[in-house]
Parts: structure tokens; C-alpha cells; sequence
């Protein structure tokens, strides 16, 4: 099966999200993502130009996001950027030497804007532990 390189999952990103042990890995798209997006998302792209155009930004996407969140739940990263649109880019994180695009789709404008309010959440309870450690 062929793949496409995108990039490297960026030591500063690994490190936020405290999944250092998978930093500077390869990020790959295999050949088969393309016909699971047509088939799963191609409704929510509109057209299989808008999908084409996507892969062929996913370096771009991998390696200049606009934002980056880190789901533990599904343990994968979720690059979002603005191409055209919102683009959400998930990449499975794994114990491999490699991580691997699992897919890409739209990006819910609700959920990106639940993911940033948590994220500020959460950056304001650990600046909180600091100062309580402090004083």
C-alpha cells in the first residue's frame, strides 16, 4: 500500500499534550484514507474536488495547523486549519513507528468552539495548581 508523507508530529505539540514518547514521529496518509473519506464524508465536503484539494494540503494542514487538540479518548490529534473551510485532520497516535491520518472532514464550528473553551479550562486550572505551589 502507498502512502504520503506529511511531516513530523512537532516536539513542542508532544510535549503540551504529554505524549512526548511519540515526538518527531512520522505523520502518513495511506493510499485507502482518500475512498474512506469520499465514502464517509463526501456529503459533508460537497464534492470530490473539495476532498481532493484537502489531500493535497494535508502537509500544510499536519504542519502549519491553526490549532491541534489531542483526544484521549479516541488517543488521536485533531489538526484543524482553514483551507476553504474549517478542515479537521485526526491522526491516530499508536505505540508504532509511525502515526497514520485516519481521516479528515469538515470541522463542526461547535465542536471546535467546545475544544477551545475546554482547552482554556484546563490552562487555567494548571496555572492555578502553579500559583498555589508557589505561595
Amino acid at each position: 500500500m502507498n502512502f504520503k508523507y506529511l511531516g513530523i508530529l512537532d516536539e513542542d505539540i508532544a510535549e503540551y499534550w504529554k505524549i512526548s514518547e511519540h515526538k518527531n514521529k512520522p505523520i502518513l496518509v495511506f493510499d485507502d484514507r482518500k475512498q474512506h473519506v469520499i465514502d464517509k464524508h463526501l456529503k459533508d465536503f460537497g464534492s470530490q474536488e473539495e476532498i481532493e484539494k484537502i489531500y493535497n494540503n494535508l502537509s500544510v494542514i499536519i504542519n502549519k495547523p491553526d490549532y491541534v487538540f489531542y483526544n484521549k479518548n479516541t488517543n488521536g490529534l485533531e489538526y484543524y486549519k482553514k483551507i476553504s473551510s474549517d478542515v479537521c485532520v485526526a491522526v491516530r497516535v499508536n505505540s508504532g513507528k509511525v502515526l497514520k491520518v485516519k481521516s479528515w472532514y469538515p470541522a463542526n464550528k461547535t465542536k471546535l468552539k467546545n475544544r477551545m473553551k475546554k482547552e482554556e479550562d484546563i490552562k487555567f486550572i494548571e496555572e492555578s495548581e502553579k500559583i498555589e505551589q508557589i505561595s
